[in-house]
């Protein structure tokens, strides 16, 4: 009979938890898993040799546990097929719901324990709730985000964002790099992250479990005290190594000809929010509770809750679409995480940003007053059709900015002569924002999403307050995301384009 002895060694002491977990639970799901794997690495052709298999490794007297998960495993992942999911959207919601529910059991299970006098009893609190809260934190976003990726049909058939393959750019580097940008730093960068993020919390649970264990008796024991709050300090850290990392790894095209037509979303926005947008996204409480980025309290599960920047949330919220581009500020020596950035002359910009504007399968604007977004935003109402069009509010925009910028783009337009206007207007009326929201959460770094109906009527979505401490800017903006995207849809399905 096959048996399993799991055992998780700390410091000086040791707590097994073999009798915290029946052995058959372990067997389980990793019969659970083998059958969801065998998805992914064994081919469509030959993948019903699985049943077979499992027959004859229950006739030759292998673990029935181990077999009826790798049966389960592979019955979900049919069961999906048969509604038409993708195996993305079968791992999104596994991950969504199965991890969870395993690692709270899990951590129940070590947390009633049946010696509670043990000396080694703290680590089972001290592991348990951690690790497990950490691992919920991270499964529901990445599953939800796996699944958002697959819910749209945008990417099929999928064409690489990347033309390579034209005559004019066989020969030629499409790839650049900035003056402060280094690959090998960036790798190094990345990982050193590891071993900065698994030291801190190696000390934070030796801190605490000394603290649990050992009564304070002079001030050298009362050191170990700082040792918690000192290894949640490191681990806030070592994210920024991470972030820093990407940021030296991050894809710098050398010109706008390598972009395909019809497979980006141009991102445009005023180049004072780069340095808004590279904040990691890492509230620990929601709805004001504990703030916010450098203080302990914030790194303690950040980097599994939400390691990113809020520029990759939005390239990942996008990403159904096509990939995120942007341009980059004139003088930038190290680009942002986030959009794959290109760079263009300080003085002649306005023309390639509207050619990328024309070619872009979507275009999404970061409201901002400063003259360069404004002329942006003007000019993409005055080209494209009103579905191609998606614009962000910034928490921290006023009534007062807003307003402003609003009576600056309708002025423009108005100005326009009319072989310049564009046709999809239907009046002799330019298109024009919505009113400033009543209710506006400011403390969202996207407080809502405008878009626009086929005959230019905007509609104003709110994004969520963060309600559950697992959401972060991706699953608010999936929110705002769908009724855009339904409409983006259903003008392609209509005109059978990509763009334009």
């Amino acid at each position: 009979m096959i048996t399993c002895d799991c055992a998780i060694i700390a410091g000086a002491g040791g707590i097994e938890l073999a009798e915290a977990i029946p052995a058959s639970i372990p067997w389980y799901f990793l019969g659970f898993l083998t059958g969801c794997a065998s998805e992914f690495i064994i081919p469509r052709s030959v993948q019903f040799l699985r049943y077979p298999a499992i027959s004859v490794l229950a006739l030759s007297g292998a673990s029935l546990t181990y077999l009826s998960g790798t049966l389960l495993g592979v019955v979900l992942f049919f069961a999906f097929s048969a509604y038409e999911k993708t195996r993305r959207q079968a791992v999104g919601v596994l991950l969504q719901t199965l991890v969870p529910v395993l690692l709270a059991v899990l951590a129940y299970r070590a947390l009633t324990l049946p010696d509670n006098d043990d000396p080694a009893g703290p680590w089972a609190v001290t592991l348990a709730i951690p690790l497990a809260s950490a691992g919920i934190f991270w499964a529901i976003p990445y599953g939800k985000k796996q699944y958002w990726h697959d819910l749209w049909a945008f990417h099929s058939p999928r064409i690489p964002y990347l033309d390579l393959s034209g005559d004019g750019n066989r020969g030629v580097p499409f790839m650049a790099t900035l003056p402060g940008q280094s690959p090998l730093l960036g790798l190094g960068l990345w990982l050193a992250g590891w071993p900065c993020t698994l030291g801190a919390l190696g000390v934070s649970f030796w801190g605490i479990h000394h603290v649990l264990t050992t009564p304070v008796k002079s001030s050298t024991d009362g050191l170990f005290i700082l040792l918690a709050p000192m290894g949640v300090a490191i681990f806030n850290r070592s994210r920024k190594l991470f972030l820093l990392g990407r940021r030296h790894l991050g894809m710098v095209i050398a010109e706008k000809k390598f972009f395909r037509p019809g497979t980006y979303v141009l991102y445009l926005r005023s180049f004072e929010d780069d340095k808004k947008r590279t904040e990691l996204q890492d509230q620990l409480w929601p709805r004001g509770g504990l703030p916010h980025p450098d203080r302990l309290t914030g790194g303690t599960i950040g980097l599994v809750m939400s390691s990113r920047d809020e520029e990759e949330h939005i390239a990942d919220a996008l990403s159904p679409v096509g990939q995120l581009i942007a341009v980059g500020a004139p003088g930038e020596i190290l680009p942002f995480a986030g959009a794959v950035r290109m760079y263009l002359p300080k003085e002649a910009w306005k023309q390639p940003v509207r050619e990328l504007m024309e070619k872009s399968r979507l275009v999404t604007l970061s409201l901002g007053s400063s003259t360069g977004t404004v002329w942006e935003l003007s000019e993409a109402m005055r080209i494209l059709p009103p579905q191609r069009l998606l614009l962000m509010m910034p928490g921290a925009m006023g009534q007062e900015e807003y307003d402003k910028i609003r009576e600056d783009v309708e002025q423009s337009l108005r100005d326009l002569p009319g072989s310049e206007r564009n046709r999809t207007w239907g009046n002799s009326f330019p298109p024009s924002l919505p009113d400033y929201p009543q209710e506006k959460p400011e403390n969202n770094p996207v407080t809502g999403l405008i878009h626009f109906s086929a005959d230019w009527d905007p509609t104003f979505t709110r994004t969520p307050l963060k309600s559950l401490p697992w959401q972060n800017l991706f699953t608010q903006l999936t929110r705002g995301l769908r009724p855009a995207f339904r409409q983006l849809a259903s003008h392609e399905d209509r005109t059978g384009r990509r763009f334009g």
